[in-house]
């Protein structure tokens, strides 16, 4: 193919000009920070934007290191920290912008959410209790996430068929939802559809959410507090008796520190993190 700016060429060239893996490239396309068209059932990339996207990358530590002088003292390349600041600050377009640079710089949804954002917020988090942050700058800046999380997800949604349903909560007591939020997003774009009930949800109504479900393969419960461990455990048992055999419950959450505690609330096995949560899922059968 002519080497010529109004040309195109594959992904796997793409990969090759921009000295990326492919799977970087194919990121790129699909949250839409490279253009691309699909002919005869493959990608293809104008040579012109490849060009202009590189430049644009070259540009980006500039513009990261002046956000640097603006912010305080956070390296250009800690996405996780930039992104608190942007946070605490009210600054929410500057926090979307981060994010879309972190995605150009090759995050994907799961590094976006379990590198990025996640750290983040529990950093918020840890401020709030000791005393640094105002209650109204927490709730502000969760607020922020839950609004950027319905912008990015989006670009991630899965195409094809479903791999069935999976039900995900929080037991009464539990207030923290971005949690289950970023489960069930990185869910989704691997396939599953997704029941999120939300937090706090009564023993009863737990397992009322997950009866007669259509293609159910598995319920997940997520407890963040240790004093919600004893709702955690009512919803569990009302849970098993709504479902078949073959139905797995998986619990996680920052108050379930092993697969024995997992157990000793009655689940069938502890899902130390959304990677966790996907391979237990993939382990049970799928018609």
């Amino acid at each position: 193919m002519p080497n010529t700016v109004g040309s195109s060429v594959t992904l796997h060239e793409a990969a090759r000009r921009l000295k990326v893996h492919y799977m970087t490239v194919y990121r790129y396309v699909r949250s839409g920070r490279l253009p691309a068209r699909q002919e005869d059932g493959e990608w293809k990339v104008l040579v012109s934007d490849i060009q202009a996207f590189a430049a644009a990358r070259k540009q980006r530590p500039a513009r990261s290191g002046a956000g640097k002088a603006k912010h305080g003292s956070r390296p250009a390349a800690d996405w996780s920290g930039r992104f608190e600041q942007c946070l605490v600050a009210g600054d929410e377009s500057g926090a979307e912008n981060l994010l879309d640079d972190a995605l150009a710089s090759g995050h994907d949804l799961f590094s976006l959410y379990l590198e990025v954002v996640s750290p983040a917020l529990v950093a918020i988090g840890e401020r709030w209790h000791r005393g640094e942050l105002q209650i109204h700058e927490e709730h502000r800046a969760s607020t922020i996430v839950a609004r950027l999380f319905a912008r990015v997800s989006g670009r991630f949604a899965h195409r094809g068929p479903s791999r069935g349903t999976v039900v995900i909560g929080g037991p009464s007591g539990e207030r923290h939802a971005l949690g289950l939020t970023m489960v069930a997003d990185l869910l989704r774009s691997r396939g599953w559809n997704v029941s999120d009930i939300g937090t706090d949800v009564p023993a009863a109504s737990f397992a009322t959410a997950v009866r007669n479900v259509d293609q159910l393969r598995a319920v997940c419960i997520g407890v963040t507090l240790r004093e919600s461990l004893d709702q955690a455990r009512k919803s569990i048992m009302a849970i098993k008796a709504e479902l078949p055999d073959d139905v797995k419950i998986f619990a996680g959450g920052a108050a379930i520190d092993s697969d024995a505690t997992a157990r000793g609330l009655g689940a069938d096995a502890w899902a130390r993190d959304p990677r966790m949560l996907l391979a237990l899922l993939a382990s049970e059968p799928v018609e």
